[in-house]
């Protein structure tokens, strides 16, 4: 489990932001309001959330400087949000743990083991079954955690790539920042195209110690 820290205080958005209360409550946690803020007994993670345009953006605060932002359509961004990167936050400060929708799994690295708690991945496609994953995406992501230098402890990690005719384009991030090496991995695997443009995002929490 992620060390917890208690959260400073924090300005609230100059944009009107999204009621994250019942999405909380759906899971038996009871949340606090700081400004624009959710938290649990008011501590880190927390989150808040607001529309703009097209978007849905999720903003998410690790500690006092660590924070990182995911953006979704906004039409269906709330459920992606729920069954993607709130579903990883659950299982690791919140003690809800669904084995269905996030692995736990420890791998080593040169400087001590490290917890990886990975979210599903969550395809979009206009119509019919989803499209396969990869054979070795996984596998792909394990070897860039197990060999990145990684400063701190907690580091969230996303992932989103987009299939057409042409090929995939991805855009990974850690904490933020883009990762070509990573995303020039990801874009060679075997990504199928049967006609069907597609999406998929997926998100890691990585804790060191």
């Amino acid at each position: 489990m992620p060390d917890h820290a208690y959260l400073c205080d924090m300005t609230d958005l100059p944009v009107p932001h999204t009621d994250l209360t019942p999405l909380f409550q759906a899971f038996d946690l009871t949340p606090e309001r700081r400004g624009d803020w959710w938290m649990i007994d008011g501590l880190y993670p927390a989150i808040r959330a607001w529309f703009s345009g097209h978007l849905l953006y999720i903003e998410m605060a690790l500690a006092d400087d660590h924070s990182v932002t995911e953006l979704y359509p906004a039409n269906d961004g709330l459920v992606a949000f729920r069954d993607g990167m709130f579903a990883v936050l659950l299982s690791a400060f919140w003690n809800r743990h669904n084995p269905g929708m996030v692995t736990r799994q420890v791998i080593k690295r040169p400087d001590g083991p490290c917890q990886l708690f990975v979210g599903l991945y969550l395809r979009q496609v206009s119509e019919g079954e989803r499209p396969p994953v990869p054979y070795l995406l996984f596998e792909t992501i394990e070897a860039f955690v197990r060999e990145s230098p990684l400063e701190g402890n907690t580091h969230w990690l996303s992932s989103r790539v987009g299939v057409d005719e042409e090929g995939s384009v991805a855009d990974i991030r850690l904490d933020g920042a883009r990762q070509p090496a990573l995303e020039a991995a990801v874009q060679a695997l075997d990504w199928r195209h049967d006609g069907r443009d597609y999406t998929l995002r997926n998100t890691v929490l990585i804790v060191k110690g």
